[in-house]
């Protein structure tokens, strides 16, 4: 048998109801005592704050032509070949030009810029790779408005 049939439907309406006041005046009672004293912080006065006086590990370095360049990892080690991983930030409004004694794969990682590889042009937006032959050049030219940063991959063979 069911509730409706044995007690009606006012009387289920009104045990809901009275179930869901109850709930409502609990959620209202257990937030009212957490704020006493349990709030969030207060904000720190500026005046205190200072930055850090460290520098990064491998912080960007200028080059000549006004991008700024990173290593971020180098094996030595690894003979007959050496590795080593940069980080090339090209600056709105600025070109660089990519050109080592080595195989080169470049990854883009943020913005969007124009390029030529070998007399190739092409777009460079996140994610796109390209890659280079010994002594090979890129020029990568920043028209946008916004940091474009490269990974590149440089494999040495001694």
């Amino acid at each position: 048998m069911l509730f409706s049939e044995r007690f009606g439907h006012t009387s289920y309406f009104s045990i809901c109801l009275a179930a869901l006041a109850g709930l409502t005046l609990l959620t209202t009672v257990s937030c009212a005592s957490r704020a006493s004293g349990k709030g969030l912080l207060p904000r720190a006065p500026t005046a205190d704050v200072q930055a850090a006086p460290d520098q990064p590990a491998q912080g960007f370095e200028a080059q000549s032509d006004g991008a700024l360049a990173r290593r971020v990892y180098r094996a030595e080690d690894a003979a007959p070949m050496r590795a080593e991983v940069l980080d090339v930030l090209v600056p709105p409004g600025k070109t660089t030009t990519l050109k080592y004694d080595a195989v080169v794969v470049g990854e883009a990682r943020e913005g969007s810029s124009a390029a030529t590889l070998v007399e190739k042009n092409l777009t460079l937006d996140n994610g796109v790779t390209f890659g280079l032959s010994q002594g090979e050049a890129a020029r990568v030219e920043n028209k946008g408005k916004e940091p474009v940063l490269l990974r590149v991959y440089v494999v040495t063979v001694r």
